[in-house]
């Protein structure tokens, strides 16, 4: 049996087997939802290859507080293409089975660090056509629920590891055998296969007024730095609505000019109108428009090469920030969220050079409010 033949029967096992192993750790998730996680799974003889799974649920928005939660349950689809068929009917193999341990962390309010939970699934025989690709398609169901406080749950889905076994006609196994498979998720991927609310229907939402202070910091994509966050946040809570007065303190961050010329960064920022959002359920979320202002680049921290009283984005960052476990606003909580950062303008005759050091997408933010009493 030929090394090629090998790969293709062990990746097709691995991609049908992986879906269904995701699919055994169900959970639930504020409304439709779908996820495609890519893995880096170690089979015999190849070490690490590349597999895909897609997985979906339908799933309720909000949970009652000390209400059992039925199972829910997760669908999953994974198609083995025509190359792998053929390694495997090249072995004579004409059904697929085996078992899987899946991983994943589920994470509500009164487990705010998360609780690992290992879900152990087969794989329903399934039949390998004579040639072109198959689908094979797993179901699994989370077990029932109970929560204890309200706000944001979710369930994240982690490593594999594969027990499979390709099979013969006559029920045997085929030229591989049965193997052991371990499967790394690969890292940079969203994995929250769902989200969802836990909502204490004879609670009462909060009123009044609140002051915060604000520390955290942002992390910038572009640059690859960190730039440090204070400030304050005045809320106004009534009912379920949130209005507030942001304010953060001047700031500094380092980038890179031309890949290898250190720059220090003065920032200072301006809140475009009030700062607006909710509290439903414990789950805080705001959304803030921002202008980020520039009014100084450094060289080692001493050669101004731009800045100035005009040098900011040319557009405010929208900022949407949520609460990541039960948030009271009697002692606060963190936040976090993603912005883009708008081209820069107005910063002197380098401004398309620097731009692209210090702007663009995809830079996250996270910050903790705290009582201003027992703040800064």
């Amino acid at each position: 049996m030929s090394k090629k033949k090998r790969t293709g029967a062990a990746l097709a096992a691995a991609a049908a087997m992986l879906a269904s192993s995701l699919a055994g750790a169900g959970p639930a998730s504020a409304a439709p939802v779908t996820l495609s996680l890519d893995y880096q799974c170690t089979f015999p003889l190849l070490g690490p290859q590349p597999v895909r799974v897609e997985l979906s649920s339908d799933v309720p928005d909000e949970v009652a507080v000390g209400e059992v939660m039925p199972g829910i349950v997760v669908d999953s689809v994974s198609t083995v293409n025509a190359e792998s068929t053929r390694a495997l009917t090249a072995l004579d193999a004409v059904t697929l089975e085996g078992s899987a341990l899946a991983e994943a962390t589920l994470t509500v309010p009164e487990m705010p660090d998360g609780l690992p939970v290992a879900v152990d699934s087969a794989l329903e025989k399934t039949q390998i056509p004579a040639s072109g690709e198959f689908t094979v398609k797993g179901q699994g169901r989370s077990p029932d629920l109970t929560f204890s406080q309200p706000g944001l749950g979710k369930i994240t889905v982690g490593n594999l590891v594969l027990t499979l076994t390709p099979r013969t006609a006559d029920g045997g196994p085929s030229g591989l055998g049965t193997f052991e498979s371990e499967c790394t998720q690969n890292p940079g991927q969203n994995n929250v296969l769902v989200e969802f609310f836990m909502v204490d229907e004879g609670g009462e939402d909060p009123t009044g007024e609140y002051a915060f202070a604000l520390n955290g910091s942002s992390a910038i994509r572009a640059s690859g730095g960190t730039l440090p966050l204070t400030g304050t946040l005045d809320a106004a809570l009534d009912g379920t609505s949130v209005t507030a007065d942001l304010a953060l303190d001047p700031s500094k961050t380092q980038i890179q000019v031309f890949g290898f010329l250190p720059v220090t960064v003065d920032v200072a920022f301006a809140a475009q109108g009030r700062t607006t959002g909710t509290l439903k359920d414990g789950a805080l979320t705001t959304t803030s428009k921002v202008i980020t202002r520039l009014p100084s680049f450094s060289v080692f921290g001493v050669i101004p090469i731009g800045g100035g009283d005009e040098c900011r984005t040319a557009e405010p960052s929208d900022i949407t920030l949520t609460s990541q476990a039960a948030f009271d606003p009697g002692t606060g909580g963190a936040l976090e969220g993603a912005y883009d950062l708008p081209a820069l303008t107005g910063c002197g005759a380098l401004t398309d050079v620097l731009s692209p050091s210090l702007t663009g997408p995809d830079n996250t933010i996270n910050v903790t409010l705290t009582p201003e009493e027992a703040g800064r």
